[in-house]
C-alpha cells in the first residue's frame, strides 16, 4: 500500500514533535538530522520538510538554533557598530535576549558561551570594561 503525501507529512510532523519532547530548543545538528529524515524516509522535498517543521515549531513552541543564531547576529551587528566592539552591558543584554528567543530552554551560561562563539565567528571584539578597563569579563567565558 502506497502512502499519500499527506500521510508522509503527518509522519514527519510526528517525528519533529518527538524531537521536541526532550527540549524545546532544537540544536543545528538535530535540525539537520530531522530534515534529512524528512527528505530520505518520508520522501518530502526539502522545502516541504522545512514547511512542516516550521508549522510544528509554531504549534508546539519549538525553537531552532539556526533561527536564534540569525536573530542574535542581527542584534550583535547592531551593537557592534562600525568599530565591531561589543560592551559587557550589550553582551549581557544579548544573552538575555537569546534566552528569551529560546523560551528559557538554555541556561544563562550556555547563552553566554553561544554569544561568544557567534562573536568569534563574525570577528566582533569585546569592549574593555571596569574600573581598570580590561577584557577579563569576556575571557572568563569558556567556549
Amino acid at each position: 500500500m502506497t502512502e499519500t503525501v499527506e500521510d508522509c507529512r503527518r509522519k514527519f510532523a510526528d517525528l519533529v514533535k518527538l524531537n521536541g519532547i526532550s527540549s524545546k530548543y532544537i540544536e543545528r545538528d538535530t535540525e539537520r538530522r530531522i530534515l534529512e529524515d524528512g527528505v530520505v524516509r518520508c520522501g518530502l522535498t526539502l522545502e516541504e520538510a522545512r514547511g512542516v517543521m516550521r508549522c510544528v515549531a509554531d504549534d508546539y513552541d519549538l525553537v531552532f538554533e539556526s533561527e536564534t543564531d540569525r536573530r542574535i547576529r542581527q542584534v550583535l551587528d547592531k551593537h557592534a557598530g562600525k568599530k565591531g566592539k561589543i560592551s559587557k552591558k550589550q553582551f549581557n543584554q544579548t544573552a538575555s535576549i537569546l534566552r528569551d528567543f529560546s523560551n528559557e530552554s538554555i541556561s544563562e551560561e550556555e547563552a553566554r558561551r553561544h554569544i561568544k562563539r557567534i562573536m568569534t565567528d563574525n570577528g566582533w571584539q569585546p569592549r574593555r570594561a571596569g574600573l581598570i578597563p580590561t577584557k577579563r569579563w569576556y575571557r572568563k567565558i569558556e567556549t
